[in-house]
């Protein structure tokens, strides 16, 4: 039998999640997620670890550096979290803003296993496409829709981009 207090676990998890999507960073979320977590998520590389997340929220964030998200509701049942956000940012100068439901799968101790968040990239890849001032950014940051530029992007100025 299962002694772990979900409950509790969801919570602080909740808290976390919050507080880190406040103040959005590479490092805002250290206190649940490891080098085992597992990522998967529109826009943004799959990929495992503390360490890749951080490069990923720092490519995110350097095309929408006022990036958040405000948690609208979750739901939890044992090792399963689920978190409704809207998400905002300003793109090119006007304000963007878009809902996701992230799927958590937690460890008894709260740590991540894998997160996979759930949002229609249309709107968000609209307005970048469609917001000159955004392109810049964009192609140096290396994000969706052409992932196959990072290996560019490592060989013109490596490190620069993560």
């Amino acid at each position: 039998m299962d002694a772990t207090d979900w409950g509790s676990v969801h919570r602080r998890t909740v808290d976390s999640f919050r507080a880190g999507w406040a103040a959005a960073g590479p490092s805002a979320w250290d206190d649940f997620i490891d080098e085992r977590s597992e990522m998967v998520q529109p826009m943004l590389e799959n990929g495992v670890g503390a360490r890749f997340w951080a490069g990923e929220i720092s490519r995110a964030l350097r095309v929408m550096p006022d990036l958040s998200a405000e948690v609208l509701d979750w739901s939890g049942r044992e090792d399963r979290l689920f978190i409704q956000l809207r998400f905002r940012a300003t793109v090119g100068g006007r304000s963007l803003s878009w809902d996701a439901v992230d799927l958590l799968r937690l460890r008894p101790d709260g740590s991540l296993i894998r997160r996979e968040s759930f949002f229609d990239s249309a709107p968000v890849a609209g307005a970048l496409a469609s917001r000159p001032r955004t392109w810049w950014a964009w192609w140096w940051s290396g994000l969706w829709p052409c992932p196959g530029r990072r290996r560019l992007l490592d060989r013109l100025s490596p490190g620069r981009h993560r």
